[in-house]
């Protein structure tokens, strides 16, 4: 009797050990896992885990030797007549955009020729589409500007009076003598070898100094103007003895 006594008891006490020690678990999150018993979780569908396919745009680029498009720009009116378009653009021009706008880019000659190819470039591809305009022009080079030749003053034969066509000829030299500051008028008498040589050389001389004096009338500066001795002339035409030649330097 007194064993089946201290059974009992050592029974509920071991029912009370694991009964607390149920409890404990249960109360720190210890106990058994509720995962066995959930609910599993709906698998995504593939159309949920794999993006949206992304729409291709427009694109396209041209020059005057390819011209290069995707699919996305079949149904464009104007893409069966791309040889049309390389037609227009000359040089380095180039034009790429989509179905709305286009950028055309490239360098040409002058403000024509860019106002001409913009022009083309709208008409081709009509009203609804935009053209970016970034052509540049070309830098023109600068003209090395050069003097104007020798004016050269034909006198009569004795005379010292000024040829009728002189103002007519020496009218580039003063032009050109009053835009350059720096720039020195430098005057040519010649003469016969035929008679004295003294009186020979003060005639071209004296015809040097009315050339000097159409230059002063026109603006130029005396301090500016130069003479060289008188040249003797042998032979050949008579009217190249009676001359003075007017010169830049």
């Amino acid at each position: 009797m007194n064993n089946q006594s201290s059974y009992n008891r050592w029974s509920w006490i071991v029912a009370l050990i694991l009964a607390l020690i149920l409890l404990w678990m249960l109360l720190t999150g210890r106990g058994p896992s509720s995962d066995c018993c959930a609910t599993p979780a709906t698998v995504a569908s593939v159309e949920e885990v794999m993006p949206a396919a992304v729409t291709e745009t427009c694109s396209f680029s041209a020059s005057n030797t390819d011209f290069t498009s995707n699919e996305a720009c079949a149904s464009l009116a104007w893409l069966t007549k791309s040889d049309e378009l390389k037609s227009y653009l000359l040089g380095d021009l180039s034009v790429g955009g989509d179905d709305k706008s286009v950028v055309l880019t490239g360098t040409v000659d002058s403000e024509d020729i860019k106002t001409q190819t913009v022009q083309q470039l709208q008409t081709f591809f009509g009203p609804d589409l935009s053209v970016d305009n970034q052509i540049t022009v070309k830098t023109a080079e600068p003209v090395a500007m050069m003097p104007p030749p020798a004016a050269k003053l034909y006198f009569e034969s004795g005379k010292t009076a000024l040829p009728n066509d002189t103002d007519t000829l020496i009218a580039p030299i003063i032009e050109w003598m009053n835009a350059h500051p720096s720039a020195i008028a430098v005057l040519s008498g010649f003469h016969d070898s035929r008679g004295n040589p003294k009186a020979n050389e003060e005639l071209a001389y004296s015809r040097a100094k009315a050339a000097q004096a159409a230059l002063i009338a026109g603006g130029v500066d005396v301090m500016r103007i130069e003479f060289v001795k008188p040249e003797s002339v042998d032979g050949g035409d008579l009217n190249e003895a009676r001359r003075v030649e007017v010169s830049i330097k």
